[in-house]
Order: structure tokens, then sequence, then C-alpha cells
């Protein structure tokens, strides 16, 4: 997410009213946007920004045709109104308590190594996998520009094993930046392509750059292994599969610039409700060349 300060663009005391308390107790968050507006006098682009949706998204959230019925969604509204957790029932949210991630959080020992680097301050994907096994990915990379040039351009690479081709790649607006995903190579499943960042992110600034990826398929191997290009602080790798009858297995390994590996399993967390499977991992201070891969085994619903 983007980081702001600790104050919100809603008043506090729009987020008292009894209105808005009950939208968020029920997470209805097109009572929540529709509340913004008609209050805080927010529009639906504002919003879009704000919570890294398409304003016609919010569009839907606001005239009742979608509802959101995935945490993380929830997690990017509390983020971006500044709608304290406890609000939406969840845990409190970073900013808080924490100071936001910039050029402090890295040691200055360590920033000295990294001059003329761009660092994963935070680095989280959201991979949602239907029953079908058709994904929807979301990338969010946290970064920091130690180098003395603007950031105005940053290279990514996507790969899988299945799916229909090519990959369909889409910005996601941000609060601070405007993104435009440039493809670079589709072949089949495999997509190399480039976030424009506009404006050009300064030296020692930070942005979130974000962006989803549909068109990829998990058909008899259940993994994600995600490359580290950067020094990177934070990892984080989630995936919800919806239709599972029994979650087997999950597990992690990291894999070292050498070839060396060893597993990370005490990194993992799962859970399994109703037909929703959620498993993830946790690394942290990771290098280039480095490896981070999460395996997890299901029982689809009917199999």
């Amino acid at each position: 997410m983007p980081y702001q300060g600790p104050e919100g663009p809603l008043p506090e005391t729009l987020l008292a009213t009894p209105d808005m308390r009950r939208a968020c107790a029920e997470r209805d968050v097109g009572a929540i946007f529709a509340i913004a507006r008609e209050q805080a006098g927010m529009s639906l682009s504002r919003l879009a920004r704000l919570c890294e949706m398409t304003p016609s998204r919010v569009g839907d959230y606001v005239r009742g045709r979608a509802r959101v019925r995935q945490q993380h969604v929830v997690e990017r509204v509390a983020d971006g109104l500044r709608i304290p957790g406890e609000l939406l029932g969840l845990a409190p949210r970073p900013w808080e308590s924490d100071p936001p991630p910039d050029a402090a959080a890295v040691p200055p020992g360590l920033r000295a190594r990294l001059a003329d680097s761009i660092v994963e301050l935070d680095l989280r994907i959201e991979i949602d996998v239907d029953k079908d096994g058709w994904s929807h990915l979301t990338y969010r990379h946290h970064v920091l520009n130690l180098t003395d040039r603007p950031l105005t351009r940053f290279a990514r690479e996507l790969w899988f094993e299945h799916g229909e081709g090519p990959l369909v790649i889409e910005a996601l607006p941000s609060a601070d930046h405007n993104v435009a995903v440039e493809r670079i190579h589709d072949a089949g499943t495999l997509a190399k392509f480039a976030c424009r960042v506009s404006p050009p992110v300064p030296p020692m600034g930070s942005a979130t750059i974000s962006y989803t990826c549909r068109g990829g398929r998990f058909v008899d191997a259940h993994y994600w292994r995600q490359a580290i290009t950067r020094f990177t602080l934070r990892l984080q790798v989630e995936v919800r599969q919806i239709g599972v009858m029994r979650l087997v297995d999950r597990s992690a390994i990291e894999e070292h610039p050498d070839g060396a590996t060893h597993p990370v399993d005490d990194d993992v967390y799962w859970s399994h409700d109703g037909d929703e499977a959620r498993i993830g991992v946790v690394r942290e201070d990771l290098r280039p060349n480095q490896f981070v891969t999460l395996h997890w085994e299901v029982v689809r619903g009917g199999a």
C-alpha cells in the first residue's frame, strides 16, 4: 500500500458516525464508499487511487453490483482510507503504530552497501485461485530508490506452466504515482514487461508499484517460485484457493545464490475454512539471486 501519514482522507468525525461504523462492522465496502462520496466529497477516481482499484470497480461496489468477500480487499480499503483495523475486524494496521517504511527502515551500514540500488522494502504477492485452477495475481512492490537517479522504469517477468496465453497484465492505480505496463516480450505464458512510473520516484524516495496478472492456471503442480532480483527486506506470498475439499500439504524452500537450499516451513501459515484454503509464507532480508518457493497440495471438491 502507498504509505501516508497517520491522518487519513476521512475525518475522524465521519468515522465515528453510526452509519460508517455499521458499514465497517458489516464490511460493506459499497456503503463505506457511498458515505465517503456523500459526506466527504470523495470522487470515484480518488477512492480508486487510494484503494488501488479501478473507478469502475469502485462504482460496482457503490451500486451494489459487487460485494467484497476477500480479506485482502478489505485490508486495501482500510489502508487506503485510513480506517482503523478494529472497525473492520482486522488486526491493527501497520500505519496505526509503526512509522512508514522509508530510508530509515534500512540499517545505515546496509544502506551504504546498497548505494546505487533499488531496494524492495516490502514485496507482497497475492494469488487467488478459483475452483478450476485459474489464477488472479496481485503484485505490490514497495520500493526505495537509493540511486542518485529518478526511477522511471521497473522491469519485471512472469511465467506460468499452464494457461491460455498471453498473460493479461494490468497496472493498478496508486495514490501518488501513475503506473503503465509496457510489454517487452510475450511467449505463451511467459511475459517480460516493465512498469513505467510517473512522476518518477526521486533519489531517497519510495513508491508502491502494483499490477495484476490473469491467464495462468494451476493444474497438477501447486507451487509458486519467486525470484528475488533486489535486496528485499520483507517478502510475503499468499495463496487463496477455493473449491478445496482438503488441504493435504504445505511447505516452503529458500534457495541461495550458490545453489544451496533449505526448508523454511516454520514461516509457512495456513487455514482451511469451508471450501477455501489459505497458504502463505513470509521471509525477510533476502538478497538478489535467491528464490523462495511455496508448495501446497490440495484435494479439490469432487476429486
